[in-house]
């Protein structure tokens, strides 16, 4: 007999089992089995939100799609012994190609654990004919495995008898089963006390124009400080080198917020905190070099030819072991009463009951203060862009690349104040052109870095020759990214994007709005 393609899955209250079918058919008990089952996902829930699955039983992982939480539909599996935490810790090419897609440099965790119970029956007629073939399955939480959390049933239809499995659908749904429900993982989830919850560097913080400057600070900066909060323990446990990354954006935005919309706290509190979150970003300055180093060794590597490429073991071993030092001083750092004291005072004076002296901007309407604030860093840019060619110095690329992120960030930070087709064109070119310019800035600080990396270990003539060719293909990267900056920024502050920003942006300002000091941002 064959089975049909099409497969019923019920959800059964906890009385049903096999034995209300007894009356009808002959149930022909299969084999059992118990493995323990444990689901993976990242700190971002990438699966979840991607509608995919992972989870181990025993010796195998399994990737689902579909629903979320359920353990049929399985599109590809590894037998697979020890832990894997990457995508490329998996060998099979399915498994390891769609993982990549989805996780990229997250690390997988375990979210959920369980016991996972299974039982293949038959069902014969009166004539002793199969007439389908049922998987009884329950899940149980993995303290305890005695009390199971649900129980399941998949009805598998063999061809020809697609009426009787109708009739055996029917008659455990009498018994209470129901077609719509909660999977394993959901199960096990709300058991756990587990919400999955969308994980986004660009949170939404309820602004309208009228709001007052200082209010729509405080609405930015206090969501993105929660979100640095969220990251340290990753950066503690050393789950992935995203916590790190991520942590340090909401650290630079923060400053950025304070610094780009002025005048909206006292001008000492400002000061204050700035510093404490210069202080903060300091402590991972070097931990962050050495992970963006060593996320590159196998780019890096293949950039040289093959009799090249074993020169540059000694550059990667010398920086995983510094990396393992400035990891120890890192979570020292952050575990110290002294950080815990700088991140209690910043929420102190970030706190909606701080009570703030008076400050010039403190209650101007935001959109009246930050539109002129955007409209004046696009005229800045386009002036700066008409003296950038093939001759322009790093430094000169450098200050219209900051120039640009000073932009992107007023654009981020209040993107709600306005309509999403107005500017939809504006920022793809915007993120073109600063794509373009990290790329060079990347190609430029690495090359330094390994020049300083030559000087100061006085490298031996193999490693030194593999350095020089390395050196050698990012300046090369770095001429031909220079010209693909002069292209981007001739859409960018070309006249149709300049009259966007200048209908969109440009307000009277008004005589009460005060604009002083430095702008600083790495």
């Amino acid at each position: 007999m064959v089975e049909s393609r099409e497969s019923i899955r019920l959800i059964l209250p906890g009385e049903v089992d096999p034995q209300c079918l007894g009356d009808i058919w002959d149930v022909v008990p299969g084999q059992q089995k118990s493995s323990a089952l444990v689901f993976w996902d990242t700190f971002e829930w990438c699966l979840w939100f991607g509608t995919h699955t992972l989870y181990s039983a025993d010796t195998t992982y399994s990737l689902t799609a579909g629903d979320h939480g359920w353990l049929d539909a399985v599109i590809c599996h590894e037998k697979a012994m020890g832990l894997r935490r990457f995508w490329e810790d998996f060998q099979t090419e399915p498994l390891r190609s769609m993982l990549k897609e989805t996780l990229e440099l997250r690390a997988l965790t375990v979210v959920a654990e369980g016991r996972h119970h299974h039982r293949c029956d038959e069902l014969r007629n009166e004539d002793g004919k199969i007439v389908c073939r049922l998987e009884w399955t329950s899940v149980s939480a993995k303290q305890r495995e005695s009390d199971v959390l649900k129980r399941y049933c998949q009805v598998f239809p063999l061809r020809g008898y697609e009426e009787e499995a109708a009739r055996v659908v029917e008659q455990l749904t009498r018994h209470g089963a129901v077609t719509h429900g909660d999977g394993p993982l959901q199960v096990l989830l709300r058991h756990g006390q587990k919400e999955p919850i969308r994980y986004t560097l660009r949170p939404s913080f309820g602004l309208e124009r009228n709001t007052p400057a200082r209010e729509a600070v405080g609405r930015i900066v206090t969501p993105i400080f929660d979100l640095a909060i969220r990251n340290m323990p990753g950066i503690i446990d050393d789950v992935d080198t995203e916590f790190l990354h991520d942590y340090r954006i909401c650290l630079r935005k923060m400053r950025s917020a304070l610094n780009l919309v002025k005048n909206v706290y006292p001008v000492a509190e400002t000061r204050r905190m700035r510093t404490i979150l210069g202080e903060l970003a300091r402590q991972t300055n070097r931990l962050r070099d050495l992970d963006v180093y060593l996320l590159a060794r196998n780019e890096y590597t293949m950039l040289l030819p093959p009799e090249l490429r074993p020169m540059l073991k000694e550059l990667f071993d010398d920086f995983a072991s510094e990396r393992k030092r400035e990891l120890q001083q890192v979570i020292s750092a952050l575990r110290s009463t002294a950080a815990q004291k700088l991140l209690d005072e910043f929420a102190g004076l970030i706190s909606p009951t701080h009570c703030h002296g008076p400050s010039i901007n403190a209650e101007i309407p935001v959109g009246q203060l930050v539109f002129q604030r955007i409209y004046k860093r696009y005229k800045k840019i386009r002036l700066l862009s008409r003296d950038i060619s093939w001759e322009t110095s790093d430094e000169a690329i450098h200050h219209i690349r900051i120039e640009c992120k000073k932009l992107r960030y007023l654009l981020e930070f209040f993107t709600e104040l306005v309509s999403g087709e107005e500017m939809m064109e504006t920022h793809k070119l915007l993120r073109r052109l600063q794509n373009r310019l990290g790329e060079f800035n990347d190609a430029s600080v690495q090359q330094k870095s390994l020049l300083d990396y030559w000087q100061q270990k006085q490298a031996k003539d193999g490693t030194g020759l593999g350095l020089g060719g390395l050196v050698s293909i990012l300046y090369q990267r770095q001429r031909q990214v220079r010209s693909q900056i002069v292209d981007a920024l001739d859409e960018f502050c070309n006249s149709s994007t300049a009259g966007t920003f200048k209908n969109t942006f440009k307000r009277p300002l008004s005589p009460s709005i005060i604009d002083s000091g430095q702008e600083h941002i790495q």
